[in-house]
């Protein structure tokens, strides 16, 4: 389905058509993970007429942010305007303040391939990855998603995870803190991980 969010006729002199292929879903606060091949999930491309200016601005975040994927970068920009748009609705103000300003109570929007302002993680750590964008445990070949899924999966509880992987428990903790904040980033990871798994799979029942 193509959906046109200009009423007027695009001026071919003054803008551009970007478009980007998006995920539709609740919106919330952080990112869903992008539809697997052959969810249920409908895929719809959004075509929209922007000024040249603003298709270089979201080109370069894309850049800069989304391994040049345009539709992560658009997707994260609507879901943040979505956000502020819900927070006006309840009657908050949507400001930018420095983190020594912050009140104590306050709430704050998780975008999907940005950090959180102003949290500082002691035990986590970014790595170069191809396509992996969450933090891994410091000093361990080891993500923190990876460590949470695996506290899930065994039931265990902080300290006894803390006692299997041989961890100090605030380093567990931390990354269980992260991964509830990051859990659509993780889940789309996971599912990024399925598919290159798949691959190989593939490639090897391939091999003569």
């Amino acid at each position: 389905m193509r959906t046109c969010l200009s009423r007027s006729r695009p001026d071919p002199t003054s803008s551009r058509i970007l478009n980007a292929e998006l995920t539709w879903h609740q919106l919330g606060t952080r990112m869903a993970p992008m539809a697997e091949k052959g969810s249920s999930r409908s895929r719809h491309r959004l075509s929209a007429d922007v000024p040249e200016a603003t298709e270089a601005r979201v080109r370069e975040t894309a850049s800069v942010y989304y391994r040049g994927v345009l539709s992560d970068a658009v997707t994260a920009a609507l879901e943040t305007f979505q956000w502020v748009l819900e927070a006006r609705r309840r009657g908050k103000r949507v400001i930018a303040t420095d983190p020594g300003s912050l009140p104590d109570a306050y709430e704050e929007p998780v975008i999907t391939g940005l950090p959180v302002s102003g949290q500082d993680w002691t035990w986590l750590v970014r790595r170069d990855h191809p396509w992996r964008r969450q933090l891994w445990i410091k000093g361990r070949n080891l993500t923190a998603g990876d460590l949470a899924r695996t506290i899930e999966i065994e039931r265990w509880t902080s300290e006894r995870a803390a006692q299997e992987f041989d961890l100090p428990l605030e380093a567990v903790v931390e990354a269980r803190r992260y991964a509830e904040t990051a859990r659509e980033l993780i889940s789309a990871e996971e599912a990024e991980n399925r598919i290159v798994a798949q691959r190989y799979e593939r490639a090897v029942a391939a091999l003569p």
